[in-house]
């Protein structure tokens, strides 16, 4: 439990037996999704505190709990904000191998086939849980992210207000669409998660994957494979939401070469809240494909 309050000139947080003192000169307050405050003295964190365990003062939204907390000191410069844009990262591509940790051995990869460049198709690339649980751990121990909801690397950290994550690592698209063909989208796994997003963000995710040409002279086409769905998660139209294209030309072949490409959408209606979406790409020869990493951003 938790207890905050006005000592002096300090604002004094008490957590346990941890006590921390912040001159109200420099308290900055920001909101980590729904459910926890973050405490910094000026730029730098001291504590983040999950709402349920504050019982002084009390509050009925953290809206009002930061507005009490700028109260405690009149007119200095405590400043509090709800934070609206936020990220998350995720390196949970299905495929990756459990012989090497999950790190892509040289060489290997998701084919994207010759039968693939005579359809033309995006080759969509599922998600895993498995994967995202072995992959997905925080590397550091400041700030302190072990207590809050393991929805990628951050633990939900980085996430923007309201948003409990911008993935669903065990979605399952046939056992949802049973009778689904030419989506795109059949036998895929996991999603780029939507539902918990405002009309009027955008969207930005940045695809980290390496490409092995097979073929000298190949362009490659990195791509958001996007369906919008109506309230009853019926499809109503699917479509690429593509970026530059990339070339390799004379001596690429069998070298591997990293892409951190970035791709945008808005989000304006119930349709795109609604939206499946993962990252493809599509070539005009075949290409070895070594899905590394989304970083997923929502700007407001």
């Amino acid at each position: 439990m938790a207890t905050i309050s006005k000592e002096g000139g300090q604002l004094k947080i008490v957590k346990g037996s941890d006590i921390f003192s912040i001159p109200l000169d420099d308290v900055h307050l920001e909101s980590v999704g729904a459910d926890s405050l973050l405490f910094k003295q000026n730029n730098a964190p001291i504590i983040q505190l999950l709402l349920a365990d504050i019982t002084s003062p009390t509050f009925t939204s953290l809206e009002d709990l930061i507005e009490q907390i700028g109260g405690f000191a009149s007119s200095s410069g405590v400043s509090g904000e709800v934070a609206n844009s936020g990220y998350s990262h995720t390196g949970a591509f299905a495929g990756k191998p459990l012989s090497s940790n999950y790190v892509w051995e040289a060489g290997t990869g998701i084919n994207y086939t010759q039968t693939d460049v005579d359809n033309a198709i995006y080759k969509v690339f599922s998600l895993d849980n498995d994967v995202h649980l072995a992959v997905d751990n925080p590397y550091w121990s400041t700030p302190d992210v072990s207590g809050l909801d393991n929805v990628g690397l951050f633990n939900g950290y980085a996430l923007p207000n309201h948003v409990t994550s911008l993935v669903d690592y065990t979605y399952d698209f046939d056992t949802n669409y049973p009778s689904s063909t030419g989506t795109g989208f059949e036998g895929s796994t996991g999603r780029i998660k939507l539902n918990d997003l405002q009309y009027g963000d955008q969207l930005r995710v940045r695809f980290d994957f390496n490409v092995i040409p097979q073929i000298a002279n190949t362009t490659i086409e990195p791509a958001l494979w996007y369906s919008n769905r109506d309230d009853n998660d019926n499809i109503t139209f699917t479509f690429p939401l593509t970026t530059s294209p990339v070339f390799y030309g004379g001596g690429t072949v069998g070298n591997t070469y990293l892409n951190r490409v970035e791709i945008s959408a808005w989000v304006i209606s119930n349709e795109d809240v609604n939206a499946l979406t993962l990252p493809a790409i599509k070539a005009d020869n075949p290409v070895i494909i070594q899905p590394l990493g989304l970083l997923i951003t929502v700007i407001r």
